[in-house]
């Protein structure tokens, strides 16, 4: 299993060449619920018409992996450690990189802010 960041969603239903590669290369893509959730509302944000119902099937593409209570505690040591340290990423991508850490799978994304976490396998693309 190889988890996807938000970012990657949004390159891909955008026909981003460089995402669509990586479908190409890592065949068993998953995603998470924050992922999805994040995804979702800024499908709902976009107001275009039926992009949300079309953003809905597209996530249909990729099993969910939950956030779960030992997510929850990976996420509760891990931002306490990024906050102490003044290297806090946003509250969302923490959420994913608990379940990422979780889960022990590698993250795909272009977001290289990623690199403040110790332990987390990353796919940069």
């Amino acid at each position: 299993m190889t988890l996807v960041d938000t970012c990657f969603l949004i390159d891909l239903i955008k026909g981003e060449p460089r995402a669509e590669q990586i479908v190409l290369q890592y065949p068993d893509l998953k995603t998470t619920a924050v992922s999805s959730a994040e995804f979702l509302y800024g499908a709902k944000l976009s107001r275009k018409r039926d992009f949300y119902e079309i953003s809905e099937k597209f996530l249909d593409f990729f099993p969910i992996v939950p956030f779960d209570a030992e997510a929850a505690r990976i996420y509760a040591e891990l931002a306490s450690n990024l906050t102490g340290t003044g290297r806090h990423i946003s509250t969302f991508d923490e959420l994913i990189t608990a379940i990422a850490l979780r889960h022990h799978e590698p993250l795909i994304t272009r977001d290289k802010h990623y690199r403040e976490i110790d332990g987390l396998e990353l796919i940069l693309y």
